[in-house]
């Protein structure tokens, strides 16, 4: 599964098989392209900046600019529009440090959906959530799927596979053991 993420994220060049995306078969040669081909990663432990505000972790490494200043009104104002767009109940000008795991999450998908992504690839988005958190998410997550937006969900917990996938694929010693639609297999066949 690592090896899966590294490769779609940029991280690793695949040395075999073909990335498919939108039925065109696509190169990625490194995170930009990953990015260019509309691909994010929302790993496992988080990758946000503490002491910087959500606007400023959406936005970190392409603010944008007036008159070669940070034009922080527009971040904001732009951040605040994707956090009320998901009905996040987060603002933009608050710092990660005072969000909850689960808030900061909702930060890292909203970051994602902020470069236009059309894969977004989630490896095991719960382990640290509470019942209603994972409620929240998987709300989320369907928002993005009506919107056309594709999910990888990671994870080993089965009962939460079943509720939120349309197909499980099973990999095993990074081999491609099965992937069958969610209501053609049942838990015992996993």
């Amino acid at each position: 599964k690592s090896t899966l993420i590294k490769v779609l994220g940029g991280i690793y060049t695949a040395d075999e098989g073909e990335i498919i995306i939108n039925g065109k078969k696509v190169n990625i040669d490194g995170v930009k392209a990953a990015q260019a081909n509309g691909v994010a990663i929302i790993h496992q432990e988080l990758v946000l900046v503490p002491y910087m505000t959500v606007a400023e972790n959406i936005f970190l490494g392409r603010e944008p600019m007036s008159s070669g200043f940070v034009d922080k009104k527009k971040m904001n104002h732009d951040a605040q529009k994707l956090l009320d767009d998901y009905q996040m109940g987060i603002q933009a000008n608050q710092l990660i440090k005072e969000l909850t795991i689960a808030q900061q999450q909702m930060v890292e998908i909203v970051k994602a959906i902020s470069y236009n992504s059309k894969v977004i690839v989630l490896d095991e988005p719960t382990s640290s959530l509470n019942i209603q958190e994972v409620e929240k998410l998987f709300e989320m997550m369907r928002m993005l799927k009506d919107q056309g937006i594709s999910l990888i969900y990671i994870s080993h917990k089965m009962d939460e596979i079943f509720e939120i996938c349309d197909e499980i694929s099973v990999l095993r010693d990074g081999n491609l053991v099965m992937t069958k639609s969610t209501e053609d297999t049942d838990m015992n066949e996993l």
